[in-house]
């Protein structure tokens, strides 16, 4: 069991890897050519989305307790019957 496990870590892990280094490259910094002194309000780029990164939070924070009770509870009631 325990080769099964270092064996879908590792593929997780692999399969991660092209998700984080598929990073957009930074832009180019502003030149004194055409640089302003607003570049808010000349900037052409949309603004980012407002996504909210706590909507969620509570549920998953319940979540991850519920699930390390349950994997604590089982632990122990193998090692009471060895």
């Amino acid at each position: 069991m325990k080769i099964i496990r270092i064996i879908l870590f590792a593929l997780l892990i692999i399969s991660n890897v092209p998700g984080v280094l598929a990073n957009t490259p930074p832009p180019p910094a502003p030149t004194a050519k055409n640089a302003s002194t607003n570049a808010t309000l000349d900037d052409d780029t949309p603004p980012p989305p407002g996504l909210p990164i706590n909507e969620d939070l509570p549920f998953l924070i319940g979540a991850g307790l519920i699930l390390g009770m349950t994997i604590i509870y089982r632990n122990r009631i193998k090692k009471a019957s060895m």
